[in-house]
Order: structure tokens, then sequence, then C-alpha cells
């Protein structure tokens, strides 16, 4: 079994991820794993919990395979969208291991693109939870993470910049965008 909690940035996914974590009693039997470049928290954490859940860092989806035990009943990841590496081996772990997977991560990029590894972790959940947050502008629900501010990079870890938007306001914010492009064009 391989369950997603997907959505925009903070939307509570890592909070979801914990709560499931939390109510699980042998913890002896879980392994979890983030991905070596959130280097935000030691482990996993969310603004909801006080307590973190240490985690391994990975870079590839493969790594988990150094870590797993027999004993291995239940994985989680946190932030998926940032690791790399081929989702069939949570099908393997999944299906051939008969191991549960928990995976949490954003399912779009702030450009509004599919998220890294996202959508293939997506096609093989056999469950998926897709939080929404509330618009930093108006409050209606949001489903789209915006970074307000100049982007060097493709990926900046961090809440720093990220705001989370309803549709109209992502509209408005694009249409702003377009109006400083045409200005600066324009000067």
């Amino acid at each position: 079994m391989i369950k997603t909690f997907t959505g925009p940035m903070f939307s509570g996914k890592t909070t979801a991820l914990l709560a499931t974590y939390f109510n699980m009693w042998n913890k002896k039997n879980i392994m979890c794993f983030k991905p070596k470049m959130n280097t935000r928290d030691n482990g996993i954490k969310s603004r909801k919990f006080t307590e973190s859940v240490d985690a391994i860092e990975i870079e590839d989806l493969s790594d988990i395979y150094n870590y797993i035990k027999e004993t291995t009943r239940t994985i989680f990841i946190d932030e998926a969208n940032f690791l790399r590496g081929d989702v069939s081996v949570l099908n393997d772990l999944s299906i051939n291991k008969n191991i549960d997977i928990y995976v949490c991560g954003l399912n779009m990029t702030s450009e509004q693109k599919p998220f890294g590894i996202m959508p293939y972790i997506l096609a093989i959940s056999d469950s998926i939870e897709i939080s929404k947050s509330y618009c930093t502008i108006c409050n209606r629900e949001a489903s789209f993470t915006y970074f307000e501010g100049d982007k060097n990079n493709d990926i900046i870890v961090g809440d720093g910049g990220y705001i989370s938007l309803c549709e109209e306001c992502l509209r408005n914010k694009n249409k702003e965008n377009i109006k400083k492009k045409v200005l600066k064009i324009n000067e």
C-alpha cells in the first residue's frame, strides 16, 4: 500500500504524515526518510507538532534499500518532491516486500509545473490525500504555491518568499508579473 499526501505549501501534508506516524503503535518496525537537500529541520517536523521524528537522509529512492530491515513494515518519506530515482522502488517495497509506504510532497512547483518525481509517485499511489491551504491574500481555499520575488534557482528550500494562492489571486499575480515585464521592456 502506498498512500501519498500532497498539495501546496502550508497545506498540512507533513502534519498528516506525522499524525499517521504518531497513531501507530510499534515504532520499531517503522523507518523514516527525508531528502538530504532539505536542511530546514533535523528529521521530519511540522508546525503543528512540537515533536519531530528522526529520519534517514537520502538522495535517491534506491538508497532506501540500504536501510530497510527484515522487520520493516512501514516506511514514511517526507518531501519526496526533492528526491530522485525510479518510483518502481516504492512499488517493489510495497508489493514484493509487503511494506506500507506513506509519502508526502508538493505536487507542483511555484511555477505551477509538476514537481520532480511526484507525478510518478501519485501514479502508483493506492490512496492520495490532496490538502488545501488558505490563500494568503483572500483566505479562500488555495491549491497553488507561489514565490514572491526573484528566483535564481528552480528550487529554493525553505518557506521564505512562498505563499499559498487561490486560482483568482494566482491569475491576478500572473497579470501583475506580465505588466512588470512589459514595463521593464519599455524602459
